[in-house]
């Protein structure tokens, strides 16, 4: 509890009789962490200076030789009691007066009491925990700017490959308009004639196989063989563009179905 003069009251040191001893600080440097009135605590005639100085040592959270007492200016041997060391004691009257023993203490330079540690080490701790912050905030920005850069580039590829495929369609259907070749397809000793749109470009072979889807004809016991593609009374070669072959645009082809072979044009019917 608070004395009437601002003082701290600490608690008792032995038991009677006993002095009330008040330790003021030499120096006010110490905002409200010490009382301006210092610190009072009742003490027994017969402990030593050295029992008050380590309860005043707990109570700042301090070590015992980082500060020492003094009365009248002349520093006290903490060996002896308040008496030993020549300081008058208070009588009975001036005692039920309220008279105290009043003592300074000097706090040595550089020594940091307990709230003011207390607050350091709490400035450090936040001080720490706002670089963690930043650096976490630092390592997410990064992270989310790594992941933007990557859909960025995830989209620059995903459109590159769009305009790949677009350009390798026009491409292709460029091609397909330069090499478009109509053929009249017709089936030795059948009925009949189909026309056929493909393209100048394309092998003999895949013209066979795109005759026999569009013919829809499936492999069967009457059709267990390939389909051979003439042209002018001529076996076609397999491996030939019409266009090497000399097959143009509006020439009759002649097709049958045996076991023609590779070379002869013929194209097995899936």
């Amino acid at each position: 509890m608070a004395a009437a003069d601002d003082a701290e009251e600490l608690p008792k040191i032995a038991g009677d009789p006993h002095n009330a001893v008040q330790m003021r600080p030499v120096r006010t440097i110490y905002g409200q962490d010490i009382p301006e009135g210092g610190f009072v605590v009742k003490m027994a005639k017969s402990c030593k200076l050295s029992e008050l100085k380590a309860a005043l040592a707990e109570r700042l959270s301090i070590s015992e030789d980082s500060f020492t007492f003094a009365y009248e200016g002349e520093e006290m041997d903490e060996q002896k009691t308040i008496q030993e060391n020549g300081i008058p004691e208070p009588g009975p009257a001036a005692r039920r007066a309220g008279a105290r023993v009043e003592l300074l203490f000097l706090i040595k330079d550089g020594v940091e009491i307990g709230a003011q540690r207390a607050r350091r080490e709490a400035a450090e701790a936040a001080a720490e925990a706002e670089k963690h912050r930043q650096e976490e905030e630092s390592r997410r920005r990064q992270e989310e700017e790594a992941r933007r850069l990557q859909a960025e580039e995830e989209q620059k590829m995903a459109a590159k490959r769009k305009a790949d495929a677009e350009a390798e369609q026009r491409r292709q259907d460029e091609a397909r308009r330069q090499h478009r070749c109509v053929l009249r397809c017709l089936e030795i000793g059948g009925g009949g004639g189909k026309e056929l749109i493909t393209a100048s470009n394309l092998t003999v072979q895949e013209v066979a196989r795109q005759l026999c889807r569009e013919l829809n004809m499936l492999r069967d016991d009457e059709h267990r063989g390939g389909i051979v593609l003439l042209h002018n009374g001529q076996p076609l070669p397999g491996r030939q563009t019409l266009q090497d072959s000399g097959v143009n645009d509006g020439d009759e082809v002649m097709y049958f179905w045996g076991e023609g072979g590779e070379a002869a044009g013929a194209a097995d019917i899936p």
